[in-house]
């Protein structure tokens, strides 16, 4: 498989998880949130999508892309993971027990893909591989996933409280949950449709081209 087919495909995936992932937190949020469970396939849909980023811009991704892509990873595996089971931790250190500590839900693992994602977005703003602001939904989304899994990771913590994600509020926390959804889709078309500045350039070329011969 060539690296522009292998790119096409990962597009797809991430179109298809873009919209996926808002179907299934509309239904989490207003059916039931022990529908949770299938965010797994967006998850894996997304995953494609990020492999097929990373190939995209790997070359001029630099520390902070490599940061971005190995965190949104793992904030997926720990999101989808999440979405069906918990953990639990307990120990001691230095002779002093502590535990269980029991982490559940996706709220963990939305935490950590936020912030990985917000590293990925402005790292493909820099590498400048598409379309100069097309990441921006994917970032802005980015930071209402990370502020709400904080949210409910800091509850769950410091109250012991089993409180996940879902339902979600408050409202604005709610529509950028939404916008993250959105930002994957609109990236995942530029990848599909192979829409890189590089080839908007050829395809401007081929226009102005076409008009001094006509």
């Amino acid at each position: 498989m060539t690296g522009s087919n292998f790119t096409r495909i990962g597009g797809l995936g991430a179109l298809l998880g873009g919209t996926s992932w808002v179907a299934s937190f509309g239904a989490a949020q207003a059916i039931s949130p022990d529908l949770k469970g299938i965010i797994v396939g967006p998850v894996l849909l997304m995953l494609l999508g990020l492999a097929a980023l990373q190939a995209r811009h790997a070359t001029g991704s630099g520390k902070l892309g490599k940061a971005g892509f190995g965190l949104t990873l793992i904030g997926l595996v720990l999101l989808a993971y999440g979405s069906v089971g918990r953990a639990v931790i307990s120990g001691d250190l230095a002779g002093i027990a502590y535990g269980p500590l029991v982490f559940a839900g996706v709220a963990p693992g939305a935490l950590v893909l936020g912030g990985g994602a917000i590293f990925t977005a402005v790292s493909v703003i820099g590498a400048n591989v598409l379309p100069r602001l097309s990441p921006i939904p994917l970032l802005i989304g980015a930071v209402g996933v990370a502020a709400t899994g904080g949210v409910a990771l800091a509850h769950q913590l410091l109250d012991g409280s089993s409180t996940d994600i879902f339902p979600l509020q408050p409202a604005p926390l709610a529509m950028l949950w939404a916008v993250f959804g959105i930002g994957w889709l609109w990236l995942g078309y530029l990848l599909w449709t192979e829409r890189t500045p590089g080839a908007e350039r050829v395809h401007a070329a081929l226009l102005a081209s076409e008009r001094a011969h006509s």
